[in-house]
């Protein structure tokens, strides 16, 4: 991995740390593990374009048309005709603002850059618009401007000409909604978001786990935590820790050994979420 690049992924990770420190205080643990979206912490590298400026909705980097959702959808143009190449476009099925667009992206992913055009059959586009992210589909955010107000990005003018809004910061997310504020007819739109998968098939995830009897793992490490993310990143940290328990409310982080081997204390984690390795 190129030193730039592993400069974009700690960066990328401190700012992840800090949306799932975030979320932490706004909902519980219990509603952050009914997201399954959610249960993949972090993988700790980027994926394979050092630039990080894929294209997230089409390409190798892409989603599959179960991936792109709507607020409402006209009949003759469902979100899969949303993609930035279509020969039409997504259609709300009503006039006004506040229809949106909504990608989830293979993996947690670090956005650059989004792309709209409008519908290209009929004067039909958004002029403006505003960004929802999230970590996990159930709790979102928008982005800010520099008064801490929510953005309005510039959108088009017409049917066919993109337009590209470059996003500042570093800005993390597993979800985004395209949320339209002014235009022209219906509020038809066609998406490109550009960016990196913070994944890569060869790096290791986080994924939640309810305890089942016979579930009893040694402690490798019992220490404090700001919040899970840092959790996880301190069980990453150590060669032989296979999986992690963060509780909410001691804020006490529990490392665990993959095996018992009878030098360290066990836990029985029956009936308890906890957060296992994996590879994706």
């Amino acid at each position: 991995m190129s030193r730039s690049s592993d400069m974009l992924r700690r960066e990328a990770y401190n700012i992840y740390i800090l949306q799932s420190a975030f979320f932490q205080r706004t909902v519980t643990m219990t509603d952050v593990l009914r997201s399954l979206s959610f249960l993949t912490i972090v993988s700790l590298c980027l994926g394979s374009s050092p630039t990080c400026n894929n294209n997230l909705v089409t390409g190798p980097d892409g989603v599959s048309d179960a991936a792109i959702t709507a607020s409402s959808t006209y009949r003759t143009c469902p979100v899969h005709m949303a993609r930035i190449n279509s020969d039409s476009a997504w259609c709300p099925n009503s006039r006004g603002d506040d229809h949106y667009l909504q990608v989830e992206f293979q993996y947690v992913t670090i956005l650059k850059a989004i792309l709209t055009r409008g519908r290209k059959i009929a004067d039909q586009w958004v002029s403006s618009y505003k960004v929802s992210i999230s970590l996990d589909g159930l709790i979102w955010r928008y982005l800010l401007n520099s008064t801490g107000g929510v953005q309005v990005f510039p959108g088009n003018v017409d049917r066919n000409t993109v337009v590209t809004n470059e996003l500042k910061g570093t800005v993390v997310a597993k979800f985004i909604r395209v949320i339209s504020v002014t235009g022209n007819g219906y509020r038809s739109m066609r998406l490109e978001v550009r960016g990196c998968p913070i994944a890569c098939s060869r790096c290791h995830h986080w994924e939640a786990r309810l305890g089942s009897t016979g579930d009893v793992l040694p402690v490798l490490v019992d220490i404090d935590a700001s919040n899970q993310g840092m959790c996880g990143l301190k069980c990453f940290r150590q060669p032989e820790c296979d999986s992690f328990l963060f509780d909410v409310t001691s804020a006490r982080c529990m490392l665990f050994k993959g095996t018992v081997d009878g030098s360290h204390v066990t836990v029985n984690l029956d009936g308890v979420w906890y957060f296992l390795k994996t590879r994706m």
